[in-house]
């Protein structure tokens, strides 16, 4: 079953509003949890968001060392390739660093998958993280450059991702939302997004 707060979102915004769902007593809680972090795009060098792979990792440790956390299975979507290996990078360092990590993920039901946007497809997971990467600049600048998900279509693959969380989502951005203007959208994309992590 996903959570209620997941298929409302996507009910509303994906299918027109055409698909009725009807919330169990156990959901009137958002299932939907998003941190900002204090990260940035670095868009002219790595094209790397490193504060919110950290976080994300973090996040992941916490759940992996936790008796109840470590019986949830955990899935991580990015919006870019390049994110994608920076957290699979930081991931294997952490589990070099302390075997109990890597323990405890082998000893996981179904394993930790880490995927972009562009290749999430059938894998659910308890838990989704999602980190955006894309941010501010180092000059403080929004960029409202998402990659796939400003391209046409882009909504489906956001749709797609969001609905691979089992039990909870977890979204890591480098913004709130009131920061994101989206006067210039060519797709619904990042409209969508936006009413997500809202």
């Amino acid at each position: 079953w996903l959570p209620e707060s997941d298929v409302a979102h996507s009910a509303y915004t994906i299918n027109e509003n055409k698909l009725y769902t009807f919330p169990s007593p156990n959901d009137r809680v958002s299932r939907v949890r998003h941190v900002a972090v204090d990260g940035y795009y670095d868009r002219g060098k790595s094209k790397q968001n490193r504060a919110e792979a950290t976080a994300v990792v973090s996040e992941i440790k916490r759940r992996l060392l936790d008796p109840e956390l470590v019986k949830q299975s955990i899935g991580v979507v990015t919006f870019s390739s390049v994110q994608q290996l920076l957290i699979e990078d930081l991931l294997e360092s952490e589990f070099a660093h302390d075997p109990r990590l890597e323990e405890a993920a082998h000893g996981m039901y179904e394993p930790i998958f880490v995927k972009n946007l562009e290749n999430v497809q059938g894998d659910e997971r308890d838990v989704i993280m999602f980190s955006i990467g894309y941010a501010k600049n180092t000059s403080g600048r929004l960029m409202h450059n998402f990659g796939w998900l400003n391209q046409k279509g882009g909504e489906k693959r956001l749709n797609v991702a969001i609905s691979r969380a089992k039990k909870k989502s977890h979204i890591v951005t480098s913004f709130r939302p009131a920061e994101l203007s989206l006067d210039e959208a060519k797709n619904e994309g990042p409209r969508i997004l936006k009413k997500y992590i809202e």
